[in-house]
């Protein structure tokens, strides 16, 4: 009743070229319908629809979905946007508000309340300062060593570069890895880079990726 509800208005507020109506994300899925500019998943069980939703986005990349959940917990739209989600909302919420989050979505704006983007800027300048305190942990030998193997360059190079022996370039690696606790030279990599980047945003006073408050 809530779903037919829900649709009935939607196609009711003359701002959408066509509204349809499924049981469920895998009768969509089953139903040969074309890629839709938003999608608007009632999800009963949120848990369970995100499963869904996650086989989903591999056969409609395009697709922008929007939660709508009876009673959302602090963790849900978090999860909910990692699984790539557009958007997440309470039932309970005014019809009008389910419309403007509808029309933002399909404009491209992400729509969350202010308790996911304060939870995002938390965990972003928690993974950038954990990320920063391990890489400045390295020597300045070590992080020369970084650098050259975020470059690209091959062990050989690394060691020809710095004028340094094979074997004191390789344990040199293995310290890396071990202070970044990770197990290769791409993981070394996204470290290093994560770490110029933070720091240039710091300096540029530039949040850096971390989206502005009431938006994500």
């Amino acid at each position: 009743m809530l779903r037919k509800t829900l649709c009935a208005y939607l196609a009711g507020a003359g701002s959408f070229g066509g509204v349809t109506e499924f049981d469920s994300i895998l009768d969509f899925i089953g139903s040969n319908q074309r890629e839709p500019l938003v999608l608007v998943i009632l999800a009963g069980n949120p848990s369970g629809e995100l499963d869904s939703f996650r086989q989903l986005r591999h056969l409609f990349p395009q697709a922008r979905s929007l939660f709508l959940v009876d009673d959302p917990d602090e963790e849900f739209p978090i999860r909910a946007l990692e699984a790539g989600a557009w958007g997440c909302l309470s039932t309970a919420e005014a019809p009008q508000n389910l419309i403007k989050a509808v029309r933002k979505v399909a404009e491209g704006e992400r729509w969350f309340d202010h308790r996911v983007t304060n939870a995002v800027h938390d965990r972003l300048l928690a993974e950038r300062g954990a990320t920063s305190t391990v890489v400045e942990s390295l020597t300045p030998r070590e992080w020369e060593v970084l650098a050259l193997i975020a470059e690209g360059h091959t062990d050989k190079e690394v060691a020809s570069s710095l004028f340094i022996s094979r074997e004191t370039e390789q344990s040199h690696v293995k310290s890396i890895y071990r202070k970044l606790q990770v197990s290769t030279r791409r993981e070394a990599a996204v470290c290093y880079f994560k770490h110029i980047r933070g720091r240039a945003n710091h300096q540029s006073g530039e949040p850096g990726g971390i989206p502005s408050p009431g938006a994500v």
